[in-house]
């Protein structure tokens, strides 16, 4: 359960390690629960609940998963991830937002997603780092684009429900020409 989040006061923006996963399987269920629209995967999806491939995930050295902590309860996770093919090399993909509702309204997201930017920052030779937004999550939007993403492009009813579909809105965030 996560605290409510300060920015004043007990909050700890880190990447997460192997011992984290146990804490990023539970928040993943969560974020995958609380806002089906926002992500690709379901509860039900093997990798959401595997501490296996969370693990070698985040063993790699650009494929980073940012968490932000209250009062040491994981409440926040951002994920970065170098794009792995050659001509693709110069972006970054920002993955797997989320922040508990008890964490929002305090900035937590804004750290987590700043934080994983600036881990690509740090990567030689990335000029960009993208991300898709559902158009049902008009919040999550506004984040990124009060930090200097662009959108570029929607996809059309990208992600189904059921019967019922979502808009995926492209955002970019120049970081060199």
């Amino acid at each position: 359960m996560a605290g409510r989040y300060d920015p004043r006061v007990n909050h700890d923006i880190r990447r997460l390690g192997v011992e984290d996963a146990e804490a990023y399987i539970a928040i993943r269920q969560e974020m995958l629960r609380a806002e089906p629209w926002a992500f690709w995967s379901s509860p039900e999806d093997r990798h959401a609940s595997d501490p296996e491939a969370f693990g070698e995930r985040v063993r790699e050295d650009e494929n980073v998963m940012m968490g932000g902590f209250v009062a040491g309860a994981l409440s926040a996770t951002c994920g970065v991830v170098r794009e792995r093919v050659i001509k693709g090399r110069h972006r970054a993909m920002i993955v797997g937002v989320y922040v508990s509702p008890s964490a929002r309204g305090g900035g937590l997201g804004r750290a987590v997603v700043s934080a994983a930017v600036d881990v690509a920052r740090s990567w030689e030779g990335v000029e960009s780092v993208v991300l898709s937004v559902s158009a049902r999550m008009p919040a999550a939007r506004q984040l990124y684009e009060s930090l200097g993403f662009v959108a570029w492009g929607v996809e059309p009813r990208c992600v189904k429900i059921g019967d019922e579909a979502a808009d995926e809105i492209h955002m970019q965030l120049r970081l060199r020409p």
